[in-house]
């Protein structure tokens, strides 16, 4: 938690979210269709060779060395693609966990509400079906998120740093971002939550470092 009312300079966040959503995708899909392909040219072949006419009882043929080798790569694609996901998570955590934050935001979510909270500030955000005030951020500094939830499992999800992670009840995720570049970065909850979910939205501004400072004082002001 920080002490003091500006923004620090901080080392941002190393490992970029979005690049290794990229390159996961890149492994993912290609091995997805060939199996898709290996499959779809299976039962193809199946139908056409082995059609015989309505009348006729199917003989089934057993070929446990075929059935069995097909199950042993499938097993080796999953066991690959969940060690690649899992390094790349462990990866992005490590790296961004050791940074040291420029800001803390404690981020409570709520059916169907998200409350923003900063310590160093006493500012506070809310965006959801009562508010819709934006989350305000310095870009290009690590910003740390304490991630909690009061009722049901939400999800923090930032499509644009291909980036989610669930809240879940009784627990408090710490995650570490970087936004790097100003701007609007939309978000929502990606976990079905209720009725009125779809509600649940959310909208990430990303400022310069003076433009935060000066944004901090008007909100402290403001909330006094």
């Amino acid at each position: 938690m920080l002490a003091q009312l500006s923004v620090t300079t901080a080392q941002p966040a190393l490992v970029d979210t979005h690049r290794e959503y990229v390159h996961l995708f890149s492994i993912y899909v290609p091995i997805a269709i060939g199996v898709f392909a290996v499959v779809a040219i299976a039962v193809a072949f199946a139908l056409i060779r082995y059609r015989r006419p309505a009348e006729q009882a199917a003989r089934w043929h057993e070929n446990n060395p075929l059935e069995g080798g097909y199950a042993v790569l499938l097993v080796c694609v999953a066991a690959f693609l969940l060690y690649l996901t899992f390094s790349a998570e462990h990866r992005v955590d490590t790296v961004a966990n050791h940074a040291p934050p420029a800001v803390t935001i404690d981020v409570t979510a709520s059916k169907w509400e998200w409350s923003f909270y900063y310590p160093a500030y006493g500012i506070t955000r809310r965006s959801g079906t009562v508010g819709r005030q934006s989350l305000v951020l310095p870009y290009n500094q690590a910003v740390r998120f304490s991630l909690r939830s009061t009722d049901v499992i939400h999800s923090f999800w930032i499509p644009q740093l291909r980036f989610k992670r669930d809240a879940i009840p009784g627990t408090t995720e710490t995650i570490t971002l970087d936004f790097d570049h100003t701007g609007t970065y939309a978000g929502q909850c990606a976990e079905f939550c209720g009725l009125r979910h779809a509600d649940m939205l959310f909208s990430v501004r990303a400022l310069s470092a003076a433009a935060f400072r000066a944004w901090t004082a008007a909100a402290r002001r403001g909330a006094a």
